[in-house]
């Protein structure tokens, strides 16, 4: 199953996917046309390209963010999901594409919140309050928790980091018991 996670920012995306990864689901790196950070590794955090190796990437999504480009590939995509589950994190426009091109073998997970759970978590993890408060306008100007509406599975993020992994481990045992009926009813 391809896994797409969905959210408004803050809503702890990455912490679902960070879960995934320690169930053994691996994450669709993206590649991306900005500059490493400390830390950062090629091919793990991100396959860093320049833009005109970015542009000759046959993409099944992408998007510009401050001025730099991400996008994840087909390739990426078809040699991971040849082997497991896999997932990645996109905004609304990747969820489409996803669901566009691979059809059945994806499953979108929108995770939610309320404003005010955003603000607290983002004042948390050090955000300015300038970028808080474009994110919050940006989750009421462009409606983003209508988003949902193109999710097969919502997860809210209103307390611990438990309860969301409790979430997640639903999700996961619901699809897995709903796949293998379908494959056991295919067999008969």
């Amino acid at each position: 199953m391809i896994y797409i996670i969905n959210g408004p920012s803050g809503t702890g995306k990455t912490l679902v996917g960070e879960y995934l990864k320690s169930k053994g689901i691996r994450e669709l790196v993206s590649h991306t046309t900005r500059k490493p950070r400390l830390g950062e590794a090629d091919g793990i955090s991100y396959h860093f390209v320049s833009l005109e190796e970015f542009k000759a990437v046959d993409k099944v999504e992408e998007s510009e963010y401050a001025g730099n480009h991400y996008g994840v590939s087909k390739a990426e995509v078809e040699s991971k999901y040849q082997s497991g589950d896999v997932f990645a994190v996109t905004d609304i426009n990747g969820t489409k594409s996803f669901k566009r091109i691979y059809k059945d073998k994806v499953r979108v997970i929108f995770v939610d919140s309320s404003p005010r759970f955003l603000r607290e978590r983002m004042n948390v993890r050090g955000d300015s309050k300038e970028s808080i408060r474009k994110r919050i306008d940006t989750y009421r100007d462009y409606k983003e928790n209508k988003n949902r509406l193109f999710a097969d599975f919502i997860v809210e993020n209103k307390s611990s980091v438990k309860k969301l992994h409790r979430r997640i481990d639903f999700v996961l045992k619901r699809h897995r018991r709903k796949h293998k009926r379908k494959h056991q009813t295919k067999c008969l």
